[in-house]
Parts: C-alpha cells; structure tokens; sequence
C-alpha cells in the first residue's frame, strides 16, 4: 500500500526557474525532504500528487499526494511540520510543509 500524505505548498514560478504552468492533479515529482539531504542523496523518491488547492493570486496551495512507490518511509518524516522540496529535475518546483 502507497504511502498517503498532505502538505502546503508555495509554487515558484518559472522566471524563479520552477514550472511555467501550475500544478495539476497526477503530476509526478520527485520529493526531498529538507533535513533528510544525505538519505535523498542515496534513494530519490517520487510522489503523485492527487487533490490540489492552489489560489494562482497567491502561489499557495494545499495537496495530497502519494508515493509511487511501497517502499516504506521512516514515520518521522511524514511528521506534521516537516519541511520538503518538491522537484522536477534539478528544478525546484515548489517547498511546503508536511501537514496533518
């Protein structure tokens, strides 16, 4: 079973080099979390995003999202307040925070 999980989020846009649309429900992106950087750097893992909240006014949004993998993650990291990045690529897409 895939991992289920909820976080804000502030969309960078692309003159910032994030994506030139926003985003969409099952997009797919590469998740890092901030203060796990040494284990991203040993396995990248991918998440689809699934419901989105986004106010394009603002670059905010709200989401949840899945695993697209079952390889379980450690429990302390899908800890409400934990900070991540999202990813395209190199790009950093958007950060938010893991929310409960």
């Amino acid at each position: 079973m895939s991992t289920r999980f909820e976080f804000n989020f502030i969309w960078i846009p692309s003159s910032l080099g994030g994506h030139s649309g926003a985003p969409y429900e099952g997009m797919r992106t590469i998740i890092r979390w901030q203060k796990y950087i040494n284990e991203f750097i040993q396995c990248a893992r991918d998440i689809q995003w699934e419901i989105i909240h986004f106010d394009p006014a603002t670059l905010q949004g709200k989401a949840s999202c899945k695993l697209s993998s079952d390889a379980p993650l450690p429990g302390e990291w899908i800890k409400d307040g934990e900070l991540i990045e999202l990813l395209g690529g190199f790009n950093v897409l958007a950060i938010g925070r893991i929310v409960k």
